[in-house]
């Protein structure tokens, strides 16, 4: 987790310096850790950084995957309450 949040925080630093590419491998970075450790909430906000951060670069297709990764790990089976978590689209 505190490797994580590290990557995190140098993607931050590094869209504040506008260096996209540095800050997108350490986000992909930190959302590689965040899943192995099962944190779906900050691997959520995590897609939602990354996934802001190309859409400001115009890589729309790459961002909406984002936020589908994102998603994808809030409605996990057994977090939602109106029923069975949705099937993943087809690829």
């Amino acid at each position: 987790m505190h490797a994580a949040a590290a990557h995190r925080l140098l993607g931050i630093i590094a869209e504040d310096a506008r260096e996209a590419e540095r800050a997108e491998e350490h986000y992909v970075r930190a959302m590689s850790l965040l899943e192995r450790a099962g944190a779906a909430g900050d691997l959520a906000d995590l897609c939602r950084l990354l996934g802001d951060l190309l859409r400001r670069t115009g890589r729309v297709e790459a961002a909406l995957d984002a936020y589908r990764t994102g998603l994808g790990h809030r409605t996990a089976p057994g977090t939602t309450t109106l029923g069975p978590a949705p099937a993943q689209p087809p690829v």
